[in-house]
């Protein structure tokens, strides 16, 4: 797995001063590697740090989720 993948993705406008929100849906396929042995996909327990900004060079947030089974 690389080290940095995107996993979701949402666009929201705002007008200048505004604030929106913006909701990320992270599908169980962004906690999912290919098993090659097992010719399929397979689900990767684990802490992941997700970071949320408008590109990867201006984060925002970073969080640690765990991903359970």
């Amino acid at each position: 797995r690389p080290p940095r993948w995107l996993a979701g993705f949402a666009s929201v406008e705002a007008a200048p001063g505004e604030s929106v929100e913006a909701r990320v849906e992270l599908p169980r396929r962004a906690f999912e590697i290919w098993d090659e042995d097992a010719n399929a996909w397979s689900y990767q327990e684990g802490s992941y740090e997700v970071i949320a900004g408008r590109s990867i060079a201006d984060p925002r947030l970073t969080r640690t989720l765990r991903a359970a089974p």
